[in-house]
């Protein structure tokens, strides 16, 4: 695998970790629940970063 496979398997990877804690939120009525909302805050974080990640690079093999 290349960087780019890796960015990308690491964004599905992350993505399917945020739909895994919202279903775990709801399922255990802890939405809005401060340690799950850090959890998530991280994750989306986590998520805008690969995204630019994979950009990135996107971008360097077109120059």
């Amino acid at each position: 695998m290349d960087n780019l496979d890796n960015a990308k398997h690491d964004h599905q990877k992350n993505k399917s970790d945020i739909v895994n804690l919202v279903k775990k939120m709801f399922a255990e009525n802890k939405w809005g629940d401060e340690q799950y909302r850090k959890i998530l805050e991280e994750l989306v974080q986590k998520d805008i970063n690969l995204v630019a990640e994979v950009t990135r690079i996107i971008k360097e093999r077109h120059d």
